[in-house]
């Protein structure tokens, strides 16, 4: 072999080396971005479970407004009922009332 193949031999060993140690640095980058996207991965699919608990949770929360809300106006009309009864009984009571104190007026003026 000539001096001159030998070169070029030699030139061409040192193109492929530096090739394949910027190949290995790009496989590393990549492993390490393959890494880093199974970390993403999990955190969403974490994400996801939490916001589907916070979901049924605030649905059990709206459920339960709902039942408060008709309890409320469950007992909203029970006590227009009530108000209504005791208007009655004072009305009862205020008339007779004035009817003793009219009836003992009268009978005071006899």
């Amino acid at each position: 072999m000539d001096p001159k193949e030998q070169t070029q031999i030699r030139d061409a060993v040192i193109k492929l080396e530096t090739k394949m140690e910027v190949m290995s640095e790009s496989m590393t980058s990549m492993a390490d971005s393959i890494s880093k996207l199974a970390d993403l991965r999990f955190e969403l699919v974490t994400m996801k479970k939490d916001t589907a608990h916070i979901e049924q949770r605030v649905s059990r929360h709206e459920q339960e407004l709902d039942q408060l809300f008709e309890k409320t106006r469950d007992l909203e009309k029970v006590q227009d009922k009530n108000t209504y009864v005791v208007g009655k009984i004072e009305l009862f009571w205020t008339a007779l009332i004035t009817g003793a104190a009219g009836f003992l007026w009268w009978l005071l003026r006899s």
